[in-house]
């Protein structure tokens, strides 16, 4: 559906943001059953992203799901301060190095202009 796992839990987390919005809102002016609702919604898709989010730095969902029931929308935050633990692919890593050296070579060396002769 998305390019990447993060891009998943991005949208989960942000429908879980909205959600958390819709609840604050209707707890304010609207029925407390319905806002109790959006609540219970919102930490669910928030659990279900936060396990996403784990799962993509290397760790395991199972971490993700209990911040995502508790803290909500910021259990994100809790993982986003855990060290990554993700696999380093080679080749990428590789790839990513050369094209860092390609950069900074030519930051160092812009190279020169040849001029042509005016003979006339």
């Amino acid at each position: 559906m998305f390019e990447s796992r993060l891009q998943t839990a991005e949208m989960c987390l942000g429908a879980a943001a909205v959600l958390a919005v819709l609840a604050a809102l209707v707890l304010t002016f609207g029925p407390l059953p319905v806002g109790i609702a959006c609540l219970v919604l919102e930490h669910a898709v928030a659990a279900v992203g936060c396990a996403i989010y784990a799962d993509a730095k290397g760790y395991s969902p199972l971490i993700g799901v209990p911040l995502g029931v508790g803290l909500g929308v910021m259990g994100a935050v809790a993982i986003l301060v855990l060290p990554d633990e993700s696999k380093d692919d080679e080749m990428e890593r590789y790839h990513r190095l050369s094209q860092e050296g390609v950069r900074n070579a030519r930051s160092r060396d812009p190279g020169y202009e040849v001029l042509d002769d005016e003979d006339d």
